[in-house]
């Protein structure tokens, strides 16, 4: 795990939230809530998502805590965009948060 001094990347932490589109549905969209410092490491290709050509890379983020990232919130470093799939306390002590993520290609 890194220490403080390899949470290096300063991300925007962005929640969901789903407006009614007028036609029986939902738009969503995200909302920036929370800029927090963190490290990226690269896992390699995920696994393929049928809506989605191409490859997708994986990610391990691991942020400083108290944060209240969950899976499904974004996490933005500016123009990439990180899809979090889980969210895990390595210790139980609250200081660290790992989340595994996916990016997001426009």
């Amino acid at each position: 795990m890194s220490g403080i001094g390899g949470l290096r990347h300063r991300l925007v932490q962005e929640t969901p939230v789903e407006m009614p589109d007028g036609m029986g549905g939902v738009t969503r969209s995200f909302l920036a809530v929370d800029s927090l410092w963190g490290a990226i490491a690269t896992r390699g290709a995920a696994a393929d998502i049928a809506d989605r050509p191409g490859a997708v890379l994986a990610h391990t983020v691991t942020l400083r805590a108290p944060a209240t990232v969950q899976p499904g919130d974004r996490l933005r470093l500016g123009a990439r965009r990180f899809l979090v799939e889980a969210v895990s306390d390595p210790d139980g002590r609250g200081r660290f948060l790992i989340c595994d993520c996916r990016e997001e290609t426009p």
